[in-house]
């Protein structure tokens, strides 16, 4: 009886054993190969649109801080043309680029042409009016400064008489550039040079908000030429004699003067040491007291041209002196009646 008891506990016991095998069996996963599995959701990435470069990051300025440039490209923009062909003159020059931003921005509205009542109607038909600049922009260090503007209503906008009448350009020359639809630059930049009262200003050219690159390059590379090869030249009757001019905001606004076509002055003998002359018009003045010597130009009373084939003591503002000529040539270019003399920029 008890091996009888003992052979079906064996059977049971081996009987479980298979079942709980089959059962293991049945729920072991099939491997799957690695290169079939899908990514975990973390690492799903979405698309990305590629990278495009646009105009006028292809034409980046210079950094002003890296750059170390004596030429700086100035200029206001309300809607963005003036803008973009700004930074393509700093991207070809080289030359730091600093916005006029205004205190008040302009809005559409503001711009709108058919409104004589809107902001921008306003001030173009009150000359007086001077819009606030709200950034400092420096100009020490630079020799060359490119103005630029758009043509509102045939003019610069009035934010530029304020910052021509701000600075100080004395030593800096001036090339000033508009952007309009079609309008030309016409007196704007003339105006401007008027209000700085200092400086050497050079004609200033219109440009479409879409100018290609060459023609900007040509055109710098002209006013390259101009800025480098013209001077302030003097001539006595007929006979010019070379000046060794001087450095002062009077000589830039003789330069100014005469820059768009020649002045003759018609001179008189005075003293029996000096031939003098009205220049029609009022130049800036440092007059200090001098005793001049044959060959002296200078600036008497704001407005009068002498020059001196002798000597004499008086308070002047000194403009230059003439050169490479000899005492003896003076006194027979100045001293046997009144004389005509003629300045140009060339």
């Amino acid at each position: 009886m008890k091996k009888l008891v003992s052979l079906l506990l064996v059977l049971v016991f081996a009987f479980l054993c298979v079942g709980c095998g089959n059962a293991a069996a049945q729920t072991t996963p099939t491997p799957v190969p690695a290169s079939e599995k899908p990514a975990p959701a973390e690492t799903q990435l979405p698309a990305q649109e590629p990278e495009t470069t646009t105009e006028h990051e292809m034409e980046e300025p210079i950094n002003e801080e890296e750059s170390g440039s004596t030429s700086l490209v100035v200029y206001f923009s309300a809607t963005g043309t003036t803008r973009g062909v700004a930074e393509k003159i700093a991207s070809l020059t080289g030359a730091d680029l600093v916005e006029i931003i205004p205190a008040q921005p302009y809005t559409d509205e503001d711009l709108n042409y058919n409104d004589r009542t809107t902001r921008a109607t306003v001030e173009q038909n009150t000359p007086d009016v001077r819009p606030e600049i709200a950034n400092e922009i420096s100009l020490d260090g630079y020799t060359t400064v490119y103005l630029g503007y758009p043509i509102w209503w045939g003019q610069a906008p009035r934010i530029m008489s304020t910052f021509s009448e701000s600075h100080d350009f004395t030593g800096i020359t001036l090339i000033p550039f508009c952007t309009s639809g079609s309008s030309d630059i016409g007196q704007s930049d003339d105006t401007l040079a008027a209000r700085a009262g200092s400086g050497n200003w050079l004609q200033g050219r219109r440009f479409a908000g879409n100018v290609p690159i060459d023609e900007l390059r040509e055109w710098i590379n002209e006013t390259g030429e101009i800025n480098m090869e013209k001077t302030l030249r003097l001539f006595i009757n007929d006979t010019e004699v070379p000046v060794d001019w001087e450095e002062n905001e009077s000589v830039e606004a003789l330069v100014h003067l005469v820059a768009a076509e020649p002045v003759t002055v018609q001179m008189s003998m005075y003293g029996g040491f000096e031939q003098v002359g009205s220049l029609e018009t009022s130049l800036p003045r440092n007059d200090v007291q001098t005793v001049t010597q044959a060959g002296d130009i200078v600036l008497y009373s704001g407005n009068q041209i002498v020059v001196f084939y002798g000597s004499n003591s008086w308070a002047y503002t000194r403009l230059g002196r003439i050169t490479d000529v000899s005492a003896e040539e003076l006194t027979d270019l100045l001293s046997n009646g009144d004389v005509a003399i003629t300045l140009s920029w060339e």
